[in-house]
């Protein structure tokens, strides 16, 4: 029930993972870091390869939720209240494999028909000011995460049994593609890497003293350690690169995916297009945190003319003076700033 904290504070240990515990899971490194596997290929599937590549998945994904530190991050929405609580994606991933694979024939039943309906459908992401969006008493951490547990089974029941992916014991790897059931597992994949993604982004947003690093999770790159210069100032050429526009040719294109191209894709990645480019000119890297420093201390973040429509009114909504993850370290005009990592200051 509510205010059942002490499980979800500090290190978690293995009954965390509802599926496959992080120091067994396929992808992990030899240090005990768990790592994403390659895109599958489903030109060649195996039930086996299926279910790793589901493992990873899942676990990647409980690894990122055991950094919510107690109960109190899983329900705080957003500051900008522009997204759900944490307690909904920690739902809605395992949601979508249930309901995707029931349209597809694969299952024939809900796991939990009252979950599967609160946490199917999450927030439009092109409305960055619909504020109708957490009026609603979630269920508990506990309640959802035996909930997990039971997708968890259905799920790899399914791989393992159903005869649509009968590989005859590994010997003959089956094609998936859109024509074929399992193409909903797939997406279930894809849209679980999805929200690994966005939903670390909210862990960004999170106090920093409601998260905490999991054991498995990778750690920062080396540079981070590295004693910064004695100016506060970057300076191009010594705390970044130059970054010089470079000529590019343009040129007639194709774009669209194919049809039996070997991995999952979203509808719009597919389908033919012609482009015909013009000769652009692009950076040679892409802007560093030390470049946009020079935006931002020129007063970047004041001036219209630098944004588009929809950027302009984004940031006069949310009255932001620099990105939301710099986090200010000295007096203001002095553009001394430090950085917010998923679960770390820097």
């Amino acid at each position: 029930g509510r205010g059942d904290d002490e499980w979800l504070t500090g290190p978690r240990d293995v009954e965390w993972f509802t599926g496959k515990a992080p120091h067994v899971c396929p992808g992990v490194d030899e240090h005990g870091i768990l790592r994403s596997l390659p895109l599958p290929n489903l030109s060649a599937v195996t039930r086996e390869s299926a279910k790793d590549y589901f493992d990873n998945s899942w676990t990647l994904f409980e690894t990122l939720f055991a950094g919510l530190k107690g109960e109190e991050p899983f329900y705080r929405p957003p500051v900008h209240g522009l997204r759900h609580p944490q307690i909904f994606y920690y739902g809605h991933t395992p949601c979508l494999y249930v309901n995707k694979l029931r349209v597809a024939g694969v299952l024939d039943k809900p796991v939990n028909a009252y979950f599967e309906s609160i946490f199917e459908v999450g927030v439009d992401e092109m409305l960055w000011d619909d504020m109708h969006k957490n009026d609603m008493v979630w269920p508990t951490v506990r309640e959802v995460y035996e909930y997990r547990k039971d997708v968890y089974d259905t799920v790899v029941n399914a791989i393992m049994n159903h005869p649509s992916l009968d590989d005859k014991n590994g010997t003959e790897p089956v094609m998936v593609n859109q024509n074929h059931p399992m193409w909903a597992l797939f997406m279930g994949f894809e849209h679980e890497r999805i929200h690994l993604e966005t939903s670390s982004v909210l862990f960004r947003e999170t106090p920093i003293e409601l998260v905490q690093k999991p054991e498995n999770w990778p750690h920062l790159h080396p540079s981070a350690a590295e004693l910064p210069t004695k100016s506060t100032r970057p300076v191009e050429g010594v705390d970044y690169p130059s970054n010089n526009m470079l000529a590019v040719k343009g040129k007639t294109i194709q774009l669209g995916k194919p049809l039996d191209f070997p991995s999952y894709g979203w509808d719009n990645e597919y389908g033919e297009r012609t482009v015909s480019v013009p000769d652009f000119m692009a950076s040679e890297h892409m802007v560093t945190n030390g470049e946009f420093w020079q935006f931002v201390a020129d007063g970047g973040y004041r001036k219209k003319e630098f944004w588009c429509d929809d950027g302009w009114a984004w940031r006069k909504h949310r009255n932001i003076k620099w990105p939301f993850f710099w986090t200010p370290v000295g007096p203001q005009g002095s553009h001394e700033y430090g950085l917010r990592t998923i679960f770390q200051e820097i």
